[in-house]
């Protein structure tokens, strides 16, 4: 079986935490399984609104928010990733899933994203201020004006709405998530479930939203 038909769609939210955990592994574990992965960024507030979650798992409830924090800096050191706590939470990622959306269209997601994810979660630039995308777009050989100015045409702001409906539609609850076809995965914890289920299946996802 070809390894180009082994395709996974990973669906990720810039203000997710644990999300963190999968962009710094995803492309490691995706080479050594063979699996091409797609990135596509989505807002998860609506979706979560819509559930009568509107503050999100975590915010109105401290002991679930702290044990988060120290679940997160423990599964980054058994992992072997770098880590700081951001002192900012949750970040305002609207104008970042633009960024990334129009990212996606011309092939660069993934490196705007980990560089995103990295400054605010190591040297605590927080994701969504003009600091983290300026960097994170200059690293990515991107001008940072001009693709503002993209990112918040009309055009491109339907392409991110388009992606969040088309999260709901697949019934996606939180991130990150992974789709394999009609094959739903989510967490982090999850992922490399679902590389192994793209790996095994072969399965296409070329054609959806």
């Amino acid at each position: 079986m070809s390894q180009s038909m082994r395709r996974m769609i990973f669906w990720f939210e810039y203000g997710s935490t644990y999300t963190y955990l999968t962009v710094a592994r995803i492309d490691a574990l995706a080479a050594q399984a063979g699996v091409v992965v797609d990135w596509r960024p989505f807002l998860l507030g609506p979706l979560l609104k819509d559930r009568g979650m509107a503050q999100g798992p975590f915010l109105g409830n401290p002991p679930k928010l702290d044990y988060m924090w120290r679940d997160l800096s423990r599964r980054a050191e058994a992992y072997g990733l770098p880590y700081r706590k951001p002192s900012v939470y949750p970040p305002n990622t609207l104008l970042t899933a633009r960024i990334g959306t129009l990212a996606a269209m011309q092939g660069w997601c993934d490196a705007f994203t980990r560089e995103v994810f990295r400054l605010h979660w190591t040297e605590d630039i927080a994701i969504g201020t003009d600091d983290n995308l300026r960097r994170a777009l200059t690293t990515v050989g991107r001008n940072p004006e001009e693709v503002m100015v993209a990112a918040q045409s009309d055009a491109n702001k339907q392409l991110l709405r388009a992606a969040t409906d088309a999260a709901e539609a697949m019934g996606l609850f939180g991130s990150p998530s992974f789709t394999i076809g009609d094959e739903l995965f989510w967490g982090d914890d999850r992922l490399e479930d679902a590389l192994a289920f793209a790996q095994s299946s072969g399965r296409t996802t070329a054609g959806q939203v």
